[in-house]
C-alpha cells in the first residue's frame, strides 16, 4: 500500500549529537548534497527500476533527547500525523537512553516502527527482549552506518507501517459490520419474537371474544328489555320507587355491559389477522370524513388546522385509515383536556421516497419518554382504569403496518404530540384503472 507520488512519510530522529540529524537529512532528504549519490548506487544495488526516493519524500523531525522524542510523539498522534518510523540512539546521557524511550514511544503509538542505534553492544538481545519484549516493530542498527541500509530500511519499514495501519483499520471496519448485522439480527430476532406473541395473542382474543360475545349478547338483551318494560309499568306510587331502584341497577348494569362489548369488538379486530383490502384511497377524503366523524370531540374552543398538500393516492383501506385516523384525532382532544389555547393541526403531504405522511399533532399535555416505546403495545394504556382498553394504537399499527405502510410518534411531556402515518403512493397503470374504474361507479 504505497502512498501517492510526492506524499510524505513523517520520520523522527532522536539522538543527543546534532551531527547525526545532519547526516539523516543528507541521506534521506529527496533533494540536497549527496542524493543523486545514493540514488546511483540505489540503481546500481537494485536494478534499473526507479529509485524508491523519486516518488517518495520524507518528512523529517528531530529530538536531542529521549524525553522530547516521547513528547514529540505524542504531539504528533494527537494532531492525527503520526510518525511512520523512529530512529533512536540508544546512548543519550545523562537523560533518557533510547531503550526507555522507545517503551514510552509505543505507550503513544503502538504502530511505530523503531531503529535502535549504537556503536556500542549496551544491550545484548536477551535484555532488550525483556525490557521491550519480543516485537516484529524493532531493528538494531550498527554506528557507524550505511548510508544506502539507512535509506532502504527506512522505506521499508514505512511501507511496513503502512500496511500494518491498513490491517488495523480492515480489522476496525470488520468489526464495525459484524457489530451492525449482529444489532440488526437481534433487532430482526426481537421483531420476530414480538410477531410470534401478537399471532400468538390475536388467536386467544380470538377464542375469548367469541366465547364472551355469546353471553353478552344474551345479557345485553334481556337487560335491555327489562329496562323497557320497566319504563312501561303503571306509575302507582307505592311501586314508583322500587321501579326507579331496578330501572337504575338495569341502565348501570347495561351500560357496564356495553363497555364489555366494545372491548370484544376492539378484541375482534385486534385479532383479525387477514390483509386488509389494497385499493387506491384519497386520504384527504378519509381525513376529512374522519373529523366529521369526531365532530362531538372537538370543543368549540378547539383550533383545528388542515395542513393538506396536494397528494396522489394512496394504497389502502378507506375503512381501516377512517378507523386509525379517528383515534388519533379522539387521543388528541383527550390530551388537549384542560389546555387553554388547545390546537389540533392536522397535515398531509408528499414526502420523495413515495410515501405520503398523514400528520396528527397536538400542543397538548404530551406523552412521558418511558411510555413512548410501549404505544403499540396490546393492552397498554396511559388512561385511568375503566377508560380504555389499550388496544387503539395497537390496531392502528396492525392495519397500517398491514397495509405496507408504518405509523410513529414524536413527542415531549409538556409539548405536544405528533403522530406520523406513513403509506405508500398508489401509482402506476394498476392505479390508475382502479381510480378509473371507481369514477366510473360513482
Amino acid at each position: 500500500m504505497s502512498p501517492p507520488t510526492g506524499e510524505c512519510r513523517r520520520i523522527l530522529v532522536v539522538d543527543d549529537n546534532s551531527a547525526i540529524h545532519q547526516d539523516f537529512r543528507k541521506i534521506l532528504a529527496r533533494s540536497g548534497e549527496g542524493s543523486e549519490e545514493l540514488d546511483a548506487m540505489e540503481s546500481m544495488l537494485f536494478g534499473d527500476a526507479p529509485p524508491q526516493s523519486s516518488t517518495t519524500r520524507f518528512e523529517l523531525d528531530f529530538a536531542l533527547g529521549g524525553e522530547e522524542g516521547v513528547r514529540r510523539v505524542r504531539d504528533a498522534v494527537r494532531e492525527g500525523r503520526p510518525y511512520a518510523v523512529a530512529f533512536v540512539d540508544i546512548r543519550m546521557p545523562p537523560g533518557m537512553d533510547g531503550v526507555e524511550a522507545t517503551r514510552l514511544m509505543w505507550q503513544e503509538e503502538a504502530d511505530l516502527q523503531v531503529v535502535l542505534c549504537s556503536a556500542h553492544s549496551d544491550y545484548s538481545w536477551d535484555e532488550l527482549s525483556r525490557k521491550l519484549g519480543t516485537s516484529e516493530r524493532l531493528l538494531i542498527l550498527r554506528k557507524p552506518f550505511d548510508s544506502i541500509e539507512v535509506r532502504q530500511m527506512a522505506h521499508a519499514l514505512c511501507e511496513k507501517w503502512e500496511l500494518l495501519r491498513a490491517s488495523h483499520q480492515r480489522m476496525e471496519d470488520l468489526e464495525r459490520m459484524v457489530e451492525e448485522r449482529t444489532r440488526a439480527l437481534e433487532e430482526a430476532n426481537a421483531r420476530l419474537i414480538h410477531a410470534q406473541k401478537l399471532e400468538a395473542l390475536g388467536r386467544m382474543s380470538a377464542g375469548l371474544a367469541h366465547e364472551v360475545n355469546n353471553p353478552l349478547s344474551y345479557i345485553l338483551s334481556n337487560l335491555r328489555h327489562v329496562v323497557h318494560g320497566l319504563e312501561k309499568l303503571p306509575c302507582k306510587e307505592e311501586g314508583l320507587k322500587a321501579r326507579d331502584s331496578l330501572t337504575d341497577a338495569c341502565r348501570d348494569a347495561t351500560v357496564g355491559a356495553e363497555r364489555i362489548e366494545r372491548i370484544v369488538q376492539d378484541v375482534r379486530i385486534f385479532a383479525r389477522m387477514d390483509e386488509p383490502p389494497r385499493d387506491p384511497v384519497d386520504v384527504r377524503e378519509v381525513m376529512e370524513l374522519s373529523i366529521s366523524m369526531a365532530a362531538r370531540a372537538l370543543r368549540p374552543e378547539l383550533r383545528l388546522v388542515r395542513d393538506f398538500q396536494e397528494v396522489p393516492p394512496v394504497w389502502g383501506s378507506e375503512h381501516g385509515l377512517g378507523q386509525v385516523f379517528l383515534n388519533l384525532i379522539v387521543n388528541a382532544t383527550h390530551a388537549l383536556a384542560g389546555r387553554e389555547q388547545p390546537l389540533l393541526r392536522v397535515g398531509i403531504l408528499s414526502r420523495e421516497d413515495g410515501m405520503v405522511a398523514v400528520e396528527v399533532q397536538d400542543n397538548g399535555s404530551g406523552i412521558r419518554p418511558e411510555h413512548l416505546s410501549r404505544l403499540f403495545e396490546p393492552f397498554f394504556t396511559t388512561k385511568p382504569v375503566g377508560t380504555g382498553t389499550g388496544l387503539g394504537l395497537s390496531i392502528c399499527h396492525g392495519i397500517v403496518t398491514r397495509l405496507g405502510g408504518d405509523i410513529a410518534v414524536d413527542s415531549s411531556p409538556g409539548q405536544g404530540t405528533t403522530f406520523r402515518v406513513l403509506l405508500p403512493m398508489a401509482t402506476g397503470q394498476a392505479a390508475e384503472s382502479a381510480l378509473l374504474a371507481l369514477k366510473r361507479s360513482v
